[in-house]
């Protein structure tokens, strides 16, 4: 459902202080009252009126694959009074498909803890041509419009639209008053569906400094910035005087703008939406020196390493200081001793899941055996400090919860801790909430781009990403027989990423369901004969799992044919990058390697007919690279291929590149060998 958020963006706020600042000064600025601002420019569109073209649109000549249609979204926040701020949102979809009826559900949440926002003047309509030319109109139903409860502190409002109908264009507005500076409402341009105009304006006082970032922009149809002043009044202030503060007035917008869609191996949508942030990070007030509001980051890392809840956790439990020197007895390798804590931390302590950046007590999380992600990454860190390492934690914001914002040095960018640990010359970052992940490896939520390593003298940031990949190497022997019976055994060794999720699956399953699943589920028609599954309990070494198998429907006979596809597993059968033009990144987190060896046994009296070419296919700048080789001596068929995806991540510009190799992988997957009886024909040919 699409909705409109005022709590807790993406980015987070900072918790402002511009309640203490306002009420401090405040006596001193009795007569403070801003108007209400009337804007110079006219409106994107007036409310209720529709231009007929908008209700007779059958399809956007833009996207034809557009289930609705932004024709504009327009917003605006001004301040009235002693800094009350008022955000207003005027919106108008034109519903194309069915598809499209989702636009027609909205949910406005706001806080209401301390009546700190009110949302006020909600009003909707819904348009649509009858069949005798005339134009329909319905209203919003006051009663239709639902005031619930989110969770203590949050509320929303949430309504559907009128009348939904294919055709139909719907319009809604509304107001939300913020008591707090603080709230001033992030803009994002970019929906899942193409806008025809977005615009943006706002009018902040001089008194009030935000940070600005705009993200992901690409050249605006409006930018522009003027200013004009008000007179205030200060009474009961040591220089009582007349001044005059300045409003500054930004007004953004944006013409036909894409569509912002979900596709394969992305972060969050949210990282590359366009769109302009505020953080608020100062008061400027006329008669004094200006007081920060959001903190610099080396101050923040101070404020984290002196609070009760973070850094002064860390080394003060004695028994993880015992534990350490347990664990690490006898141990001289700085090393080793790294990987014996680590070892202990994720098979000892069980995860509940949970992400942030504050720990509850380490004493009372070890008694229990279970900690979220804070507590055990606190924990790591103490007991590799306490033997006699460095070691520090190091703040991330994951995958799914967006990229860090290096310009506002705020706490709640980031949902997760990680343990930095430095042996002599080498660096490691560990996340032991897995048992069955090593040392090596980070969790694949956690592969993103920097991270904020904590200390009170030395705070930096730090780059996450990893060298390691997922490694899967299949060997089949198998004989083919005259009515296509293939019987054989293979032989998979799953190491790093690759041996991790093997171990997941195994954990989930019965040993010979996972074997079933993980692989007689890509071989058609397959009877599993016995298997094994070696080191498996040993995370540091590849997982092994050997199946006997056979099946009757892999190969088909016809007269003298036979006919079957050679890449038994791991079959590349469709291009997972769909759309022609990718606007973001493809970001798969880590690379990959995947090699199938086929030793397989012909029956008598065959020969090729046709086989598929040797081949070696290769993406730019060493991204990755696909190889075949396929012989036949005798009645003996050998097949090999290679594919590697050394680049964890793709920009945009190289998606064709990208698009293009898969697109051949798919079709070399595809072809099949085909074989003769009473022949010499080899490759095709006499």
């Amino acid at each position: 459902m699409p909705s409109h958020s005022l709590v807790g963006t993406r980015h987070g706020h900072i918790h402002s202080r511009f309640t203490f600042y306002a009420m401090r000064h405040l006596s001193f600025i009795c007569c403070l009252l801003l108007p209400a601002f009337l804007w110079a420019q006219p409106k994107p569109m007036k409310w209720g009126e529709i231009p007929r073209a908008d209700l007779t649109m059958k399809k956007y000549p833009a996207d034809s694959n557009a289930a609705a249609v932004i024709l504009a979204d327009y917003g605006e926040v001004h301040f009235e009074g002693e800094f009350e701020m008022v955000f207003t949102r005027h919106r108008r979809i034109k519903i194309l498909s069915e598809k499209g009826y989702d636009w027609g559900s909205f949910s406005i949440r706001f806080i209401a803890e301390n009546r700190a926002q009110a949302v006020s003047e909600l009003e909707g309509q819904t348009f649509k041509l009858a069949a005798d030319g005339t134009i329909r109109q319905d209203q919003l139903d006051k009663k239709s419009i639902f005031d619930e409860d989110v969770d203590g502190s949050s509320r929303r409002v949430r309504f559907t639209m009128p009348a939904l109908a294919p055709g139909c264009v719907i319009e809604y507005r509304y107001k939300i008053r913020s008591k707090s500076a603080r709230y001033l409402h992030d803009w994002a341009f970019q929906t899942s569906e193409p806008a025809r105009w977005s615009e943006f304006r706002v009018a902040i006082p001089s008194v009030l400094r935000y940070v600005i970032v705009k993200q992901n922009l690409p050249a605006l149809a409006v930018e522009e910035t003027t200013t004009d002043s008000w007179p205030i009044n200060l009474f009961g202030h040591e220089h009582s005087k007349v001044h005059r503060m300045l409003i500054v007035h930004h007004r953004w917008a944006m013409r036909d703008v894409p569509a912002l869609r979900d596709e394969p191996f992305t972060t969050t949508l949210d990282d590359y939406r366009a769109e302009i942030n505020f953080q608020l990070a100062r008061f400027e007030w006329p008669w004094q020196r200006p007081e920060d509001v959001m903190n610099s980051w080396e101050k923040l890392a101070e404020a984290l390493m002196e609070s009760p809840s973070f850094g002064g956790q860390i080394g003060r439990h004695g028994i993880l200081r015992q534990q350490a020197e347990t664990v690490t007895a006898g141990i001289i390798d700085p090393e080793k001793k790294m990987r014996a804590i680590y070892d202990y931390v994720r098979q000892t302590m069980a995860w509940d899941g949970t992400r942030g950046i504050y720990a509850n007590d380490l004493d009372k999380t070890f008694q229990a055996r279970r900690g979220g992600g804070p507590e055990i990454a606190l924990m790591l860190t103490s007991m590799l400090r306490a033997a006699g390492l460095e070691a520090h934690p190091v703040l991330i914001s994951t995958r799914d919860n967006g990229k860090i914002i290096e310009a506002y040095s705020i706490l709640r960018q980031f949902n997760h801790v990680l343990a930095y640990v430095k042996t002599g010359e080498k660096e490691y970052l560990l996340d032991a909430t897995d048992p069955l992940r090593p040392y090596n490896l980070l969790p694949v939520a956690a592969l993103t781009n920097v991270g904020f390593l904590i200390e009170k003298k030395m705070p930096r940031w730090v780059d996450i990403g990893t060298n390691e990949m997922g490694s899967n190497q299949i060997t089949v022997s198998a004989q083919l027989a005259a009515d296509g019976k293939i019987t054989g055994w293979l032989q998979a060794s799953d190491a790093g990423y690759s041996g991790l999720l093997q171990r997941r699956n195994l954990k989930e399953k019965k040993e010979d369901e996972f074997i079933r699943n993980a692989w007689l589920a890509d071989l058609m028609g397959a009877k599993l004969d016995s298997f094994k599954i070696s080191q498996k309990d040993s995370t540091h070494l590849p997982f092994i799992s050997k199946v006997s198998f056979s099946t009757f429907d892999q190969a088909q006979a016809a007269g003298d044919n036979i006919y079957f596809n050679p890449l038994f597993f791991n079959r590349e059968e469709e291009n997972p990058f769909k759309q022609p033009e990718r606007t973001f990144p493809v970001d798969f987190g880590y690379g990959s390697k995947r090699v199938y060896s086929l030793n397989l046994t012909l029956p008598e009296g065959y020969t090729a007919q046709e086989l598929p070419k040797n081949m070696a296919l290769a993406l730019p700048n060493d991204g990755g690279q696909f190889r075949r080789v396929i012989q036949v001596e005798g009645n003996h068929l050998q097949l090999m291929t290679q594919m590697t995806i050394r680049q964890p991540r793709f920009e945009p510009e190289e998606y064709q590149a990208l698009r293009e190799f898969y697109d051949r992988l798919v079709a070399a997957h595809a072809e099949p060998i085909v074989l003769k009886r009473g022949t010499n024909l080899t490759n095709g040919k006499e």
